[in-house]
């Protein structure tokens, strides 16, 4: 069974790679030529990323996690979207490395330096720092009330009786879980940089070759905030489990659980699912291009494009 999962994951890289391999344009070219051959790369590397997004968590739940024992498989099965994560980023910045360069005698590309605001969709920017921020938030509030292992949430009923539930997102995962965080905010920063500093695209005005960039960045926001989104989702859903689950138990007849609390821990179930459905929705929409007006004909070389021939 290892045997054909790992070939499968061979045939998977393999498949990516053979998509992403370096193209060129050949000169002379029609102005709409070049951009249409970035705009085919550009789909090519959504597709392989959105693939590699899917078929990562999923090798290592089916190689990594059933080898594993103990504390450690709770632990892997959280790293799961972030494992998703980095290979969706690692494909983006190998699409970005291998952008089509032209060839020919004469090349002609917008001399125009872009930054990172120029190509970060502002609401998607925000949904990833969003998703971050909540996420963070969370942890280390639950790395604040965890027991001293960091592994249950320890819960009071009285001055007698006391209970705990777990498994609870404190500390003892929190920690590995904030440097995922950290590492795909990195990486998404990396690659929009590539993003951004990609050579323009030939024959194309400037005002097209920054739509293709902000389409670009605007996959990689989605894959991203995704990841965030199920991430945090994860948390707050076991977090919320565990603190329905420490109002369990009676005393004498008695039930230990508080009403009002165990209606906090339902709201939070369905906090959690509300974020993975969103998370997923502007993640499909995402890696889809939109049609606008400055995507709906084919482009042509700017007047305000300044040549320059090499």
């Amino acid at each position: 069974m290892s045997g054909l999962v790992l070939l499968a994951f061979v045939a998977v890289v393999v498949a990516i790679g053979a998509v992403l391999r370096p193209t060129r344009t050949v000169g002379p070219v029609s102005p709409s030529e070049a951009w249409l051959a970035a705009a085919r790369h550009a789909g090519r590397v959504s597709a392989s990323a959105w693939t590699a997004l899917v078929a990562a968590p999923v090798l290592v739940a089916v190689v990594v996690v059933p080898g594993l024992s103990g504390l450690t498989v709770g632990l892997s099965v959280g790293l799961l979207p972030a494992a998703g994560g980095a290979a969706f980023l690692a494909v983006h910045a190998l699409g970005e490395l291998t952008w089509p360069r032209p060839t020919g005698t004469v090349r002609r590309a917008a001399l125009a330096r872009r930054g990172l605001p120029d190509i970060t969709p502002t609401g998607l920017g925000a949904l990833v720092l969003g998703w971050s921020v909540a996420l963070l938030a969370l942890l280390a509030l639950c790395a604040t009330v965890a027991t001293d292992d960091g592994r249950a949430l320890p819960w009071r009923h009285g001055p007698l009786v006391t209970s705990a539930a777990g498994p609870f997102p404190g500390w003892f995962y929190g920690r590995w879980l904030v440097l995922a965080v950290a590492v795909l905010l990195v990486g998404c920063v990396l690659v929009l940089l590539l993003v951004a500093r990609r050579p323009a695209v030939s024959d194309t005005s400037a005002d097209d070759d920054t739509a293709l960039r902000r389409l670009s960045a605007r996959r990689v926001l989605g894959g991203v905030q995704l990841v965030l989104g199920w991430t945090l989702a994860g948390c707050l859903g076991v977090a919320s489990l565990a603190l329905r689950n420490a109002q369990g138990g009676s005393v004498n007849g008695v039930d230990l659980g508080n009403p009002t609390v165990e209606a906090v821990a339902a709201a939070g179930v369905v906090v959690a699912i509300t974020v993975a459905v969103a998370s997923a929705v502007v993640g499909a929409t995402s890696a889809v291009r939109p049609v606008g007006a400055a995507e709906s004909q084919l482009p042509v070389v700017g007047a305000a494009a300044q040549p320059h021939a090499s």
